[in-house]
C-alpha cells in the first residue's frame, strides 16, 4: 500500500492529517472501479464546460478538489484489510448513511497497520472524519499574533473561531473577505482541513457579507462540495453558464432575460 503523507510532525502538538492525494491513490490502486466511479460522478457534477479550454493548473487545481472530496464526501461499503481480494469487493455507497469515508477507511487501517498512528492519532482522525464539513465563511476577523480567524458560516449560519497561524497571517487585519473551504473540530479548536476552493481579499465591505449571507438564506440554496466547486469552475445545471458568463451577462445586461426565459 502506498506510504501515507502525515502533514504533522511528532509532539507538534497539532492533529494528524492525511493527504487526501494519498488517499484517493490507494484506493485507485486496491480498488480502482470505486476510484472510477466516484471520479465520474464528480466531474458529472461539476459540470464543466467541454467547449472551453482550461488551463492546466485548473484542472490540477479541479483534481485536487476531486481528492478532497472524495476522501471526505463519499462512502465505502467497509474499511480497508489489506487483502486484495477483500478490498476489490468494496463498493462505493450511493444512499445517505450508509458506509463510512475513505478517509475513516484509511485511518482505520493505518491505526492496526501504522506504528504513527496510536491513540492520540486515530482521535484526531476520527474528530476530522466525524466533523468536517464545507461552505462559503466569511472574514470577521484574522490576527496573526493570536493565529486565530472569526468567520461566519454564510450558506448554513453559526459563527466559529479557527486557529491556524499561516491562513491568520495571510488575511491578517482583515475584516471582511470571503473563504471557501472545509473545516474540522480537532483537540477542541475548529481549523481548515483542506486548501480553499476560492478565497478573496475583496470585496470586503460588511454589506457584501451581508448580501451573500441574505442570498442563501432567502432562496434556501444548500449547495454540497461538487456544488461549490461546481458555482466557481463549472456550469449551473439550469443556465448552463459558469461563474464568467453569469457576470459578462449582468455587465451587458441580458441576465434577466435569460432567467425570465428560464421560468417561462
Amino acid at each position: 500500500m502506498t506510504p501515507m503523507t502525515m502533514t504533522t510532525v511528532e509532539d507538534s502538538g497539532l492533529p494528524v492529517m492525511l493527504d487526501t492525494k494519498d488517499i484517493a491513490q490507494i484506493f485507485k490502486r486496491c480498488n480502482l472501479a470505486v476510484y472510477a466511479e466516484a471520479r465520474r460522478r464528480f466531474y458529472r457534477e461539476i459540470n464543466l464546460n467541454p467547449f472551453k479550454h482550461q488551463s492546466e493548473s485548473v484542472l490540477r487545481f479541479l483534481e485536487w478538489m476531486f481528492w478532497d472530496w472524495f476522501a471526505y464526501d463519499c462512502a465505502v461499503s467497509g474499511e480497508l484489510s489489506g487483502d486484495e481480494a477483500e478490498d476489490m469487493c468494496i463498493t462505493l455507497e450511493s444512499d445517505v448513511g450508509c458506509g463510512i469515508s475513505p478517509f475513516l477507511a484509511i485511518s482505520e487501517f493505518l491505526y492496526e497497520t501504522d506504528p504513527r498512528i496510536g491513540e492520540r492519532e486515530i482521535h484526531d482522525l476520527r474528530d476530522v472524519d466525524e466533523t468536517n464539513f464545507a461552505s462559503m465563511f466569511w472574514i470577521h476577523d484574522s490576527n496573526a499574533a493570536k493565529g486565530t480567524m472569526k468567520l461566519e458560516d454564510v450558506v448554513h449560519g453559526g459563527y466559529y473561531e479557527l486557529r491556524g497561524g499561516e491562513v491568520a497571517a495571510q488575511y491578517d487585519g482583515a475584516h471582511g473577505g470571503l473563504i471557501v473551504n472545509r473545516v474540522a473540530h480537532v483537540r477542541g479548536h475548529w481549523q481548515f482541513c483542506a486548501i480553499p476552493v476560492y478565497e478573496a481579499h475583496r470585496p470586503d465591505a460588511p454589506e457584501v457579507g451581508e448580501a451573500i449571507a441574505k442570498s442563501f438564506r432567502d432562496t434556501g440554496y444548500r449547495p454540497d462540495f461538487p456544488g461549490l466547486v461546481r458555482f466557481f469552475y463549472g456550469r449551473a445545471k439550469d443556465t448552463g453558464m459558469d461563474l464568467e458568463d453569469f457576470q459578462r451577462a449582468r455587465e451587458n445586461g441580458t441576465l434577466q432575460a435569460i432567467m425570465d426565459g428560464l421560468r417561462n
